[in-house]
């Protein structure tokens, strides 16, 4: 006879369940959003679990039937998984340009065995933005022997939060191949209005270019890259900066038109997008309509913009996935060139986990979209 269960252990399997169902509907709510990353892009470590659950439970002959909800929620937490692996074929035939000789876009050995490589530690950086205070910069070093294009990097945060210092993986896995990056700290809302982010931008550009040698990038090769908030600065920038050091633009997951988004504001929504938007640009569209013009990329895309790359998932709660839609339509309408990727499970925040569905799949698309649209690719040889 098998040991008896714990009590609560039948409804560990239907708690399993219900956090399984995140895999797949959306979240009504910012908690809710953090445990639908953990079912889409963690899940594959969570489906063992509930199978062993489901296992226990059907050894006895009183709880076996609830072995049914902890076994469905090993498949739902799985399912990204599996989603991942099928979009991967799909993205490799539909964006060949993207192809990388180092990886696929998607490997179910990743999911539990990741390669992780060593990087140069990252190093602070002071920048100058008088009369305000000087900026931050966490840049790592590429391990490339010759000056090193440099991607410089816009944080998540809903204009009013986030750090430099987060999503740090992909800044180590980029210096392994040989590009050098320098993630920002830009200015928060309310108390620094659009286009104080952009001013920053401008302040940080400079600072790598007078600082390229002693960096060891090249000052002619920078890339925007950008996440929610970020991506929103970074497709701004890059479209209306003209500057000309400024090769490419990445944005996951980013507000491409604010003045589409204040259409659709509302106060109780998830992240009470009415008020982040007000307290970003100043007011309203009829109030300030030059900072929604000149923060909205759509409004300032021509065909001469830099490339872009934009990834985002379809079921994201925070930022409609018509953003990048709309956006990549308006680039090929106009003769820009755009590469879009959008994935089906994903929700916001898609590539938290470097080794999960979303992660592998949005790395291998930026490894691609770099080799494509810099002129030469870096040396990726460690320095001796």
């Amino acid at each position: 006879m098998p040991r008896p269960l714990p009590r609560f252990f039948p409804w560990l399997g239907v708690l399993l369940a219900v956090w399984s169902l995140l895999a797949v509907f959306p979240a009504p709510h910012v908690f809710l959003w953090l445990l639908a990353i953990g079912a889409t892009e963690f899940g594959h470590w969570l489906a063992p679990a509930c199978l062993c659950v489901a296992l226990l439970l059907a050894r006895h002959p009183n709880a076996r039937a609830w072995c049914i909800p902890a076994g469905c929620a090993a498949l739902l937490f799985f399912s990204p998984s599996l989603r991942a692996w099928a979009c991967a074929r799909d993205f490799s035939r539909a964006h060949p340009e993207l192809a990388t000789p180092s990886s696929p876009p998607f490997s179910f050995r990743k999911l539990w065995i990741p390669h992780t490589g060593s990087s140069p530690a990252p190093e602070k950086l002071a920048v100058n933005s008088s009369p305000h205070p000087p900026l931050e910069l966490v840049f790592t070093r590429s391990a490339s022997r010759t000056p090193a294009p440099c991607l410089l990097i816009l944080h998540t945060g809903g204009w009013n939060s986030g750090s430099a210092d987060e999503f740090r993986p992909l800044s180590r896995h980029l210096s392994g191949l040989g590009y050098a990056s320098a993630a920002l700290e830009y200015r928060l809302a309310p108390a620094a209005r659009w286009p104080a982010q952009r001013d920053d931008v401008v302040a940080a550009l400079q600072h790598l270019e007078s600082h390229a040698s002693e960096l060891g990038i090249d000052p002619s090769q920078f890339v925007l890259l950008g996440r929610s908030a970020g991506g929103q600065i970074a497709e701004a920038c890059a479209y209306g900066l003209n500057h000309p050091a400024i090769r490419g633009v990445i944005a996951f997951y980013a507000p491409a038109d604010l003045i589409f988004a204040r259409q659709f504001a509302r106060s109780d929504d998830v992240l009470n997008s009415l008020k982040l938007l007000r307290d970003f640009l100043g007011g309203d569209p009829e109030e300030v309509p030059d900072a929604y013009r000149s923060s909205s990329a759509i409004a300032l895309a021509n065909p001469q913009s830099p490339p872009t790359l934009l990834l985002h998932g379809s079921r994201d709660e925070l930022v409609w996935v018509l953003q990048s839609r709309r956006l990549h339509a308006h680039l090929q309408k106009i003769g820009a060139q755009s590469h879009f990727l959008e994935l089906p499970w994903a929700t916001h925040a898609f590539d938290f986990n470097p080794h999960g569905p979303g992660g592998q799949i949005s790395t291998w698309a930026v490894e691609g979209f770099l080799r494509r649209i810099l002129p030469t690719p870096p040396n990726r040889e460690v320095p001796r």
